[in-house]
């Protein structure tokens, strides 16, 4: 359906102090004609009134204290406007004395189609199609936005929108991901793979049901791998999850080294009951009793060593680890080596624990943190 003018100037009703003396007509689908008409009847106001006040809404955002007068005179260049927007310049540093190079008068644009953003994208909108999608998550120096910030809301994207292409399939699942991340950052394994059922299972040709089962296991494996490859996974030796970038992974990981260094020091408190007990702990209370607690306090204590193990093993060498300060002797030594060797010392208290206590503290343990303990 078109959206036009009529040849005629238009009566002007007394309530509009300026004269409309310039036509524009332009034509849109049926699905924008009607959101125009609905915006219209929500304002209480004709089609063009309410464009005029989007655009100066538009315009003010933009642009704020820039008299409109200086790029009708063709002062203000294309590139001007641009920076204005980037915030890279303010009106003050323009010159607006001198006439413009590439006025908007003679701009001629590239596409007639408004460009996606990566902030149109994070938000919910109209459902975007395939190339427009595609082209969003190329590398930078192609044109695309693809970074670790990157996110895609659901409503941009049709359970069956994705092409059997990897990289940018993978990609728009990624910025998904990210948009349904936890505050901290953290994406589930489970998310992911809701995602990939939702969005992927339809790209399998497989006809046979017995072929389609089968299909549908290779599009999950083949699409999840790749999308966990995009984002980094988290730490826990205990935790299926992810994060959506390495700024916050290496958020953690600093939080991690330091927590490593206070649990390695209290190996010789924690280890010894007697030294348990006299840190912070009521004489009179039942010896049973504070021989429980001192076990669930040990228990926790080797969960720390695992986890702060774990992450180290994991991430030496992938995340620069030689950013990750702390003091020690040695030069050579990383940031984790020297961390690693202080929970290694730390865990030889262990062995002089009596037996039964050192079996039932392990068998407190999840398996994994005994698997990172023992080295398996």
């Amino acid at each position: 359906m078109a959206a036009t003018s009529q040849a005629t100037q238009p009566q002007q009703p007394e309530s509009e102090p300026q004269p409309k003396n310039t036509q524009k007509t332009f034509w849109t689908d049926n699905e924008g004609d009607t959101k125009l008409e609905t915006l219209a009847a929500l304002n209480d106001c004709s089609q063009g009134a309410l464009l005029r006040n989007l655009i100066d809404d538009a315009f003010t955002d933009q642009f704020d204290d820039l008299d409109p007068t200086h790029i009708e005179q063709g002062h203000v260049s294309v590139e001007d406007l641009q920076a204005l927007a980037n915030d890279e310049i303010t009106v003050e540093e323009l010159d607006l004395e001198a006439d413009s190079d590439t006025s908007i008068g003679e701009y001629e644009p590239d596409s007639y189609y408004l460009t996606v953003t990566p902030d149109d994208l994070a938000e919910p909108g109209p459902e975007l199609d395939w190339k427009t999608l595609r082209d969003a998550v190329k590398n930078p120096e192609d044109g695309g936005y693809w970074s670790d910030d990157l996110e895609i809301h659901e409503s941009r994207v049709s359970e069956d929108t994705l092409k059997a292409s990897h990289r940018p399939a993978a990609r728009i699942l990624t910025g998904l991901a990210r948009s349904q991340a936890y505050e901290n950052g953290i994406v589930p394994r489970e998310t992911i793979d809701d995602l990939v059922d939702t969005y992927c299972l339809h790209l399998t040709n497989r006809v046979a049901d017995a072929e389609q089962e089968r299909g549908e296991e290779h599009i999950r494996e083949t699409y999840t791998n790749i999308v966990t490859d995009l984002l980094y996974e988290n730490p826990s030796p205990s935790a299926d999850s992810y994060y959506c970038s390495k700024d916050t992974l290496r958020t953690r990981l600093q939080t991690e080294l330091d927590t490593a260094q206070s649990v390695a020091e209290r190996a010789d408190t924690v280890t010894n009951f007697d030294a348990w007990k006299s840190t912070d702990v009521d004489e009179d209370d039942d010896t049973n009793e504070l021989r429980e607690e001192w076990k669930r306090d040990l228990a926790r204590w080797l969960t720390d060593i695992a986890r702060a193990k774990h992450t180290g093993r994991m991430y030496a060498m992938e995340l620069q680890r030689g950013n990750y300060e702390v003091d020690h002797a040695d030069e050579n030594m990383t940031a984790f080596d020297a961390v690693h060797a202080r929970l290694d010392d730390a865990l030889e208290a262990v062995d002089d624990l009596p037996a039964d206590v050192t079996a039932d503290v392990i068998s407190r343990l999840d398996d994994a943190f005994v698997a990172v303990i023992t080295n398996e």
